[in-house]
């Protein structure tokens, strides 16, 4: 067991020797290379961040711009709504104006229409007076009666005309 804490100066050697001879050659024909690409890593990630900072540069720039086109879009939709309820209640007001037009028309034509109805049933009822009067008188000259008979022969005609 004290062997093994005793210190072997010859392998001590040979681990220094092999440890030196690995680095030479790492040195000689890989250092060059593993340098190389871990540069060209470096350079990649340096190029793939430059690249992402410029995508979001650049996707910012469009939302601002589709943003904007957006607040446009509802500016004008807006718009065109006021628009639509103006010309919505011009036309409103045209139909309501039209139509107390044409109600006040047939009011008219209507007043006339009765005023000549009246008219009309007025004349007749002249006429049919006229007649009953023209009647009575006939009968109280062909009777040739007394006033009081005469008096009766019109009260039966107004009777008469009152009936029809």
């Amino acid at each position: 067991m004290e062997d093994l804490l005793k210190p072997d100066y010859g392998v001590m050697i040979l681990t220094v020797c092999n440890f030196l001879l690995l680095v030479y050659l790492l040195k000689k024909f890989a250092w060059k290379g593993i340098i190389g690409a871990l540069e060209k890593r470096e350079r990649q990630i340096a190029d793939d961040k430059k690249q992402a900072q410029e995508a979001r540069e650049s996707a910012e720039q469009l939302k601002r711009e589709l943003d904007e086109k957006l607040a446009q879009i509802a500016d004008e939709a807006a718009k065109k709504m006021a628009e639509a309820v103006r010309v919505g209640e011009t036309q409103r007001d045209q139909i309501l104006a039209a139509a107390k037009e044409q109600s006040e028309r047939l009011a008219e034509q209507a007043k006339a229409q009765i005023e000549a109805e009246k008219n009309q049933a007025l004349a007749e009822v002249r006429g049919e007076i006229a007649r009953t009067a023209v009647l009575a008188a006939e009968k109280v000259i062909r009777q040739q009666i007394s006033e009081a008979s005469a008096q009766e022969a019109v009260n039966r005609v107004l009777e008469e005309v009152k009936a029809k």
